[in-house]
């Protein structure tokens, strides 16, 4: 009796192993089938705004943030990791392009690739594509070689932006003393281009004795050769300061640099240029040499209202012109309002062996700690 049982068993098993066998099969075979509907009717189900029959007649442009928000309005430009959007609702806003999902735009625009020229025409960018439609014709480029996107025909004066920060200081009673600082600096950026002006100057009396007088220009011209790296011409340097003996030093040069850090919270650049320097000292006298020229720069957003600058430029140049000089600028800069700032920086500029004048030999170093009210344009 046990034998049959056994039997029995041992037959249903091997007829539930077969039925297995039978639907192993066909069950992988249905999963697969239910994962492919399930993807086709995510991509089926995409939202895209322009589509539908309101919104394709307003000819706006759409962005879709990574929270899954579309904004509509009018897109500004890409560059340097920033975006720039002109909403509907909510006027312009900047935002960085990592939290950009999707970007639309009907209009016709100047779109820049790493190591192409500028392709024109509609742009439409995914999480990892970007789709130029000029036409019938439709170009698609990786999203990580996408450098700009600016309006095609853009007026000019937007590729220009302008800062000016003023500082006064007065002391009255046993002296009478009053420091003045004023700087300003003007920029014109382009997806391929960069051109940096910027002035200096500082003025101090000590009872009716001028105590300082000192003015510094720099003009600088970067144009892109990839993503990072940049040939600088030229790179000019004017510096009056009767203090150090000098009357006027006028340094000319040319170079390369590199972007060693370039996201949208902090840019940090290098640069080297041989370069031909000329003093005239107030003696009246004049010294000529060659010079070496390391500049750098670092730019970090701290938090929303609050960035760090740093510069510093310093030249490798002969004993008659004063040997090394060095200027280096510390910058904390508060945002106000919108277009008003507070910058508190600290200036330390060095002439490591000033030359002497009739009246006094001069001190190598200067320090400066500057208060003063910005204004961005």
């Amino acid at each position: 009796m046990k034998a049959d049982v056994q039997k029995i068993s041992n037959a249903s098993a091997r007829r539930q192993l077969k039925r297995t066998k039978v639907r192993a099969p066909f069950t992988f075979a249905l999963l697969a089938l239910l994962a492919f509907l399930g993807r086709a009717g995510n991509a089926a189900d995409q939202f895209y705004p322009w589509t539908s029959a309101p919104a394709a007649s307003t000819n706006l442009d759409w962005i879709q943030l990574k929270s899954g928000e579309w904004l509509a309005g009018r897109l500004k430009s890409l560059q340097d990791e920033k975006l720039e959007f002109d909403s509907e609702e909510l006027n312009l806003l900047t935002f960085d392009w990592k939290d950009i999902r999707m970007v639309y735009s009907p209009r016709l625009k100047s779109v820049l690739i790493e190591k192409l020229k500028p392709v024109e025409g509609s742009v439409f960018v995914t999480t990892n594509q970007v789709q130029v439609i000029a036409g019938s014709a439709t170009n698609t480029y990786s999203r990580s070689d996408l450098l700009a996107i600016t309006p095609t025909g853009s007026r000019e004066l937007d590729k220009w932006s302008a800062k000016i920060s003023a500082g006064v200081s007065f002391r009255s009673g046993n002296t009478h003393e009053v420091d003045f600082n004023t700087k300003a600096t003007l920029q014109r950026r382009t997806p391929v281009s960069r051109l940096y002006l910027d002035y200096e100057g500082n003025y101090g009396k000590v009872s009716g004795t001028e105590t300082e007088n000192n003015h510094r220009f720099i003009g600088q011209f970067d144009y892109f050769l990839s993503r990072k790296l940049y040939v600088r011409v030229p790179d000019v340097e004017y510096l009056r300061d009767p203090f150090q003996n000098l009357d006027h030093r006028l340094t000319i040069g040319a170079g390369m640099g590199y972007d060693i850090i370039k996201t949208p919270r902090i840019e940090w650049n290098v640069t080297i240029s041989p370069s031909w320097q000329a003093n005239w000292f107030e003696d009246s006298e004049t010294a000529n040499a060659g010079a070496l020229v390391f500049s750098t720069r670092f730019d970090a957003e701290l938090s929303k209202r609050l960035d760090f600058i740093f510069f510093y430029r310093g030249q490798v140049t002969r004993a008659e012109t004063g040997n090394n000089t060095h200027h280096t600028e510390a910058t904390l800069d508060f945002d106000i309002h919108k277009k008003l700032k507070l910058d508190v920086s600290f200036v330390w500029d060095r002439i490591s062996d000033p030359k002497d004048s009739a009246a006094e030999h001069p001190t190598p170093d200067d320090f400066r700690l500057i208060t003063s009210l910005a204004v961005d344009f």
